[in-house]
């Protein structure tokens, strides 16, 4: 369990980008229990001079513990206007600079996803991987933070939640130094089997 801090502690080249009216609400797990559809919000420019690892650990934001957007609502980040739209990943990761079709480097992003139970699911396995540093809040607990530049590998940190019976939040940050801006989540069983009986919505 590498680096685990705190509480556990489109189609180009990367993801469709749809328009909430036109696409189903509610979806699954892929096979391999990967997360695909989300609700993102990007790029944020985040300040010269302060380390990305120290800036991972506040609000980008106002309130981003508890965020509980829905497609196509509005947000104002400093003085810029951003909009949280909903993207499918065509692959295992979502990749930020390829939904947006331009370099962000020394920048700031959030996914939201809100997974369905129909009943209390105990010790589910989150397999998360990031680049470069990830955040993640749980039904607004913060649980988990990596702090470094890393390149994404799949699976790199692994920990324990409990998922509530109806709807359960989830909000994973991104903070990208350089390059390559990506972020990968997938539910497993107890015994590491993808998650079955879950489903992913896009409102909460």
């Amino acid at each position: 369990m590498q680096k685990l801090i705190r509480i556990l502690r489109w189609l180009a080249c990367g993801a469709l980008l749809l328009n909430g009216a036109r696409a189903a609400e509610i979806s699954g797990l892929d096979s391999n229990g990967y997360i695909r559809d989300w609700l993102m919000l990007a790029p944020i420019p985040l300040p010269e001079g302060a380390p990305a690892g120290d800036l991972l650990l506040r609000d980008q934001v106002r309130g981003e513990a508890t965020l509980m957007p829905k497609a196509g609502d509005g947000i104002k980040v400093g003085a810029r206007e951003l909009t949280w739209r909903r993207v499918i990943a065509v692959t295992n990761h979502v990749d930020f600079n390829a939904i947006l079709q331009t370099q962000n480097d020394r920048a700031a992003g959030y996914l939201v996803t809100y997974v369905e139970c129909g009943e209390e699911r105990r010790d589910v396995i989150m397999a998360v991987g990031s680049n470069d540093q990830g955040r993640i809040y749980f039904n607004g607990v913060d649980i988990y933070a990596f702090t470094e530049a890393r390149p994404l590998m799949l699976d790199a940190d692994k920990g324990r939640v409990t998922l509530k019976k109806g709807v359960n939040v989830i909000v994973f940050k991104v903070i990208n130094e350089q390059n390559s801006w990506q972020a990968a989540m997938r539910l497993l069983d107890k015994s590491g089997v993808p998650l079955g009986d879950v489903r992913i919505r896009m409102a909460p």
